[in-house]
């Protein structure tokens, strides 16, 4: 029998949640606990270890994510639960978890539940933080390396160029990283830290652009003297955006 814990701040949601638990999966699933508190469930958590855990993205003033960063260790599957379709479900859609869409649906329930008790899907915290950077607003970004990972603020990446599933970031002083993630994956790392994608290739620091020359779509020079073509369809954009710099 898998150990189960709700985490939600919504009583009506937590009520939902249980009676369609009991409905449907009491065969497999046995809920320990519904704590609507976060701090509440940070010491709980740090003497009980559910198996599962349904975790509500927004828990008043404090995230799920923030409650996570708070744990001793986290040894426990998670199927978050939210109300809103936001940045934070990109994350983890790519960290191998689920999550559940308020108010929750019987079947979409019993598909989640398959899939986090698989015992192959395993979870990848670090992978789901790395994309949780930019709603974090951590100044750093972390970039995977052979032997380990490297830490890098935004402010330091003059821009970052697609290579089919790589992407090569270009660092102040000269420097030039190859990281196996796709240019859209830094894209949604880098938002609100402004990059602004100027054609499907390239992706800018706003801060390093020196100078905009006319054209079609134009080109931008950056800084340390490097030229890159804009796309007719981002130009007016981008100009917008270098207009509020």
């Amino acid at each position: 029998m898998i150990r189960c814990l709700i985490i939600e701040d919504e009583p009506q949601s937590a009520e939902r949640l249980s009676l369609l638990l009991k409905q449907n999966h009491s065969h497999e699933l046995a809920l320990l606990e519904w704590i609507a508190n976060p701090q509440k469930a940070i010491e709980y958590l740090n003497h009980v270890s559910p198996d599962l855990i349904f975790l509500d993205v927004e828990l008043g003033e404090m995230s799920a994510f923030d409650l996570l960063a708070q744990l001793s260790k986290i040894d426990f599957k998670i199927i978050f639960t939210t109300a809103h379709e936001a940045y934070a479900l990109q994350a983890i859609k790519h960290s191998a978890m689920d999550y559940l869409l308020k108010p929750i649906d019987a079947d979409d329930l019993a598909q989640a539940v398959i899939k986090v008790t698989d015992q192959k899907k395993s979870l990848d915290l670090e992978r789901l933080m790395d994309y949780l950077q930019p709603a974090q607003n951590f100044k750093k970004i972390a970039i995977p390396m052979q032997f380990g990972t490297e830490y890098v603020a935004h402010q330091d990446i003059i821009r970052c160029q697609a290579d089919v599933n790589y992407t090569h970031l270009f660092i102040k002083e000269g420097r030039k990283l190859t990281v196996s993630k796709t240019l859209k994956e830094f894209e949604r790392l880098l938002s609100g830290h402004g990059f602004f994608r100027i054609h499907n290739s390239h992706l800018v620091n706003l801060q390093e652009v020196k100078f905009y020359h006319r054209g079609k779509g134009g080109y931008v020079i950056l800084k340390d003297g490097t030229e890159v073509e804009v796309a007719s369809r981002r130009k007016e954009e981008l100009l917008r955006e270098l207009g509020k710099i």
